[in-house]
């Protein structure tokens, strides 16, 4: 039987694995990446866009630590659009429409040229696992080892270490595909999307596919779960798409992106672009009649569909049975190609029979007579719950397993992507023996993200939201080159010259602002730069042009006359103002931070009995020995454990 060798095998050629390969490849492992069918790496299965609160601002954190996707979008879009401007500069962020068909292909290409990667087109069936002996065990194992040398003899340090690997029991070294060749690597990624297992749900008809169009893999989650994975089942579904030819485009809005946007990569060079628009229209109290009627066709009302969707993305059905009140609900028809005439309908995600999927069409303002090219449908998956991985991604159950995307309970491109970015880094850094990255989560949306789905219990496919995130003023969309510089340049993936463009941009800003602070400007200036910006601010005594700043509608080239203003990148003048303009509050969430920190420095025997130590709850004793946090910091967010038991952890700690 034929078998090849990789340093690191990516298991799925969807956002999560293309951003893995990428990763693991620019590191200089020789990387293979595995996917069911070539054509359709880097697919958008369903939305054709990037972007939205907290989703924007993982793609603009990878960016500078050195992933794909922001310099994708930037480059293959329809249009980019400025979103939350009416909120300030520190809740402005960047939403892309892609040209799907471009993208995809796009992507490929970059792939297939970039060095030490390999694409392959098969179905992986298994895995191949074996146990972990006492006799491997090294000595640079023992170097690890936190406790230091002096303070415990050698011999307990390695049966420490030993009673560690012991627990670990497993670790990969390769798979086998469907054609019976078995490939071996040192470290590898899954990133199944929505295959594994995958059934297509349409009314009442259902079949085996992992998207519509495409095979499952039908034996990989089983593979996982008799090798000790626990698998779980969960749901997402899409809208239908329509013949834009058969659009009434008198009736609907059409709406605009930038011409001049601000980009989700740092290192985009900007141009005037020339977007493509997209439309809005809203559902009527006849549609949303016509759903409650047809209600029992509904899948989800038949147990045709018995898993849980994406709550923040529902389906117009359940739309109606949880807002029964509301009749306007938005409808967004966006391109999905400037080559297609194929309009894809967001907000109108459904799974009902094609009859239903017409009828409620038709009575939505602009659709009476729209034409369906392509059913909605909804679509179940296998997943392995995250609680199941270490921060870095790792399996705790399989050493060097990584899994990264939708297989670990997430729904979206970009929470897929950064996943897959970060598994992809770290299992590079792991084969080369080097620390990890990790990133906490007063650093970054990436941090919280994964933080969030090893730690906490939702009951559906988590999405990345602001609200999620408890220091999302500092987590800000444009200040990401000023938050994790230092990560990138450990990464070690950009160029010398793009850490130093970004490091200077950081110094910029720095030496700018304390600059501003020296500056006084006279009243009667003032009042002139504030006619200028038509601010009714009132003001009765000269200000530096620090305070200057902190007026709402006062920026940064508003100060033109009075001091020379370089021509800084437009990120590096938004940062200058949203530090001035919101210091008091950002010094408020320093402060928070300060304390989360102090939290996660205490860190956890990696053998703590969790049962010898008295007061604990027994959730909390379940919790804590399922999870194995690394801190109390990391305990603190476990889904069960109160502040007691925190207290009783840190007493027995200290």
């Amino acid at each position: 039987m034929n078998s090849k060798s990789y340093d690191i095998i990516v298991v799925g050629g969807g956002h999560a694995g293309c951003e893995a390969a990428l990763a693991a490849a620019r590191l200089g492992e020789k990387t293979a990446l595995f996917t069911l069918y070539l054509d359709n790496i880097g697919m958008m299965s369903c939305n054709p866009s990037i972007g939205a609160p907290g989703k924007s601002n993982l793609v603009m954190e990878m960016n500078i630590l050195g992933g794909e996707m922001g310099t994708h979008i930037d480059k293959y879009n329809l249009q980019l659009k400025i979103l939350n401007e009416s909120k300030g500069s520190a809740a402005r962020i960047t939403r892309g429409q892609a040209d799907k068909y471009l993208y995809r292909k796009k992507m490929k290409t970059l792939l297939e040229n970039t060095k030490n990667l390999s694409l392959i087109q098969q179905c992986v069936d298994e895995i191949i696992v074996e146990e972990i002996k006492e006799e491997e065990i090294k000595e640079e194992e023992i170097k690890k080892e936190e406790i230091k040398k002096e303070e415990i003899k050698e011999k307990e340090i390695k049966e420490k270490i030993k009673k560690e690997a012991n627990n670990s029991k497993k670790k990969i070294i390769g798979i086998i595909t469907n054609l019976g060749i078995k490939y071996y690597a040192k470290s590898i990624i899954l990133a199944t999307g929505t295959f594994l297992k995958g059934k297509i749900v349409i009314g009442d008809v259902s079949y085996s596919a992992g998207r519509q169009g495409e095979i499952s893999a039908e034996k990989l989650s089983d593979s996982l779960r008799e090798n000790g994975i626990d698998i779980k089942r969960y749901q997402t579904a899409t809208p239908p798409r329509i013949d834009r030819r058969t659009i009434d485009f008198s009736k609907v809005k059409e709406l605009h992106g930038e011409k001049h946007p601000q980009y989700f990569s740092i290192f985009t060079e900007p141009k005037e672009e020339n977007p493509f628009p997209t439309w809005l229209t809203y559902t009527t109290e006849k549609t949303i009649g016509i759903v409650r009627e047809m209600l029992k066709f509904s899948p989800i009302m038949s147990g045709m569909i018995q898993s849980h969707g994406p709550r923040h993305c529902p389906s117009i059905d359940r739309k109606v049975m949880n807002f029964p009140e509301k009749t306007n609900h938005q409808i967004f028809l966006e391109m999905e190609s400037e080559d297609s005439e194929e309009i894809y309908v967001n907000g109108l995600t459904t799974a009902m029979p094609p009859f239903v999927q017409e009828a409620i069409l038709h009575t939505i303002s602009g659709l009476e007579n729209a034409s369906i090219m392509r059913y909605g449908y909804a679509v179940e998956y296998d997943y392995a719950p995250a609680s199941q991985l270490f921060p870095t991604l790792e399996s705790k159950k399989i050493e060097g397993l990584f899994c990264a995307g939708q297989i670990n309970g997430t729904s979206g491109y970009e929470e897929a992507a950064s996943q897959g970015f970060m598994a992809g880094v770290n299992a590079a850094k792991k084969n080369q023996n080097k620390p990890p990255i990790i990133i906490d989560r007063s650093e970054g949306y990436i941090g919280v993200l994964i933080d969030d789905i090893i730690h906490k219990n939702t009951p559906e496919p988590y999405r990345v939201l602001p609200s999620r995130a408890e220091y999302r003023l500092t987590l800000r969309f444009n200040n990401a080159f000023m938050r994790l510089y230092k990560k990138s340049r450990e990464i070690g993936i950009l160029s010398e010259s793009k850490r130093d463009y970004m490091e200077n941009a950081v110094q910029i800003v720095e030496n700018e602002i304390e600059n501003l602070k020296n500056i006084k400007i006279p009243l009667a200036i003032i009042k002139e730069i504030l006619a200028d910006v038509k601010s009714k601010q009132e003001v009765t005594k000269g200000l530096t042009a620090y305070e200057l700043l902190k007026i709402k509608e006062v920026t940064y080239d508003s100060l033109k006359n009075i001091i020379d203003i370089k021509n800084y990148p437009y990120f590096v003048k938004n940062e200058i103002e949203t530090i001035i303009k919101y210091d008091i509050f950002i010094e408020r969430e320093n402060k928070q931070i300060e304390k989360f920190k102090q939290l996660e420095e205490i860190e956890i025997p990696k053998d703590l009995d969790y049962n010898k130590i008295k007061g604990l709850s027994n959730i909390a004793k379940s919790s804590l020995m399922e999870i194995r946090p690394l801190s109390v910091g990391e305990a603190s967010r476990i889904s069960g454990i109160t502040g007691n038991d925190l207290a009783f952890l840190i007493g027995n700690i200290k």
